[in-house]
């Protein structure tokens, strides 16, 4: 427990439970609680899948923490509820994979390289 210069005994810097309806985040915030971008945040936002912000002024749009919660749950869930989203981006990292293993891609990723070597050279003479 620390003292405050104010008088006041804090337990942790963790939020209140009983604060968690009123508390405000920014968008930075929403976004990095599922580790996405904040451009993602704003169009998931836009298309209405995540909750509207409940102040939305010039450099002060905030959404409350108990929302964006309640949302990150519902995603989480039906994230892990849709396998075969899984199973497609499954299949398709392995054919990405065969397809780069293939030796015209193999043959064209190495003159590729040998190019930018010869410019890189050239460049340095």
């Amino acid at each position: 427990m620390t003292a405050s210069k104010f008088g006041i005994e804090q337990t942790s810097d963790r939020l209140p439970s009983e604060l968690a309806h009123v508390a405000l985040i920014d968008a930075q915030t929403c976004a990095t609680a599922g580790h996405m971008s904040r451009s993602w945040w704003h169009e998931q936002v836009r298309i209405g899948a995540a909750p509207a912000p409940v102040i939305r002024r010039p450099r002060c749009t905030r959404w409350r923490l108990v929302d964006v919660a309640d949302f990150w749950a519902r995603f989480a869930a039906e994230a892990a509820s849709d396998t075969d989203a899984c199973d497609r981006i499954v299949a398709r990292a392995k054919s990405a994979s065969i397809k780069a293993r293939e030796p015209a891609a193999v043959a064209k990723a190495e003159a590729s390289r040998q190019s930018r070597i010869a410019a890189r050279l050239g460049g340095a003479k």
